[in-house]
């Protein structure tokens, strides 16, 4: 009984975690944030760097090898003529 009553708990957890979170992890890693900015941008004490990683960990392994990424930095011009770097995300694979 105290098995399933802790699966039960874990999985209640797990859900009420990825209802809070989960899509905003997911949107601010694929607009090219890293964990540890994740954690700054959200500002919740009880959101771990570790707890970030597992879930983007899980949404790698769905998107599958085909949609890996990876990010680089471009140097973009203002209509000003002032430069910055800018982070974009690129695909090892083409679709």
């Amino acid at each position: 009984m105290s098995s399933s009553g802790s699966y039960f708990k874990k999985a209640l957890s797990d859900m009420t975690f990825d209802t809070a979170y989960g899509d905003s992890i997911r949107h601010l890693y694929d607009s090219g944030y890293s964990p540890e900015e994740i954690q700054v941008y959200l500002d919740t004490p009880s959101l771990t760097v570790e707890k970030i990683k597992e879930v983007l960990q899980k949404y790698e392994e769905s998107l599958g090898p085909d949609k890996a990424c990876h990010y680089e930095y471009v140097k973009e011009y203002d209509s000003f003529g002032h430069s910055s770097f800018v982070r974009k995300r690129i695909n090892d694979k083409d679709d």
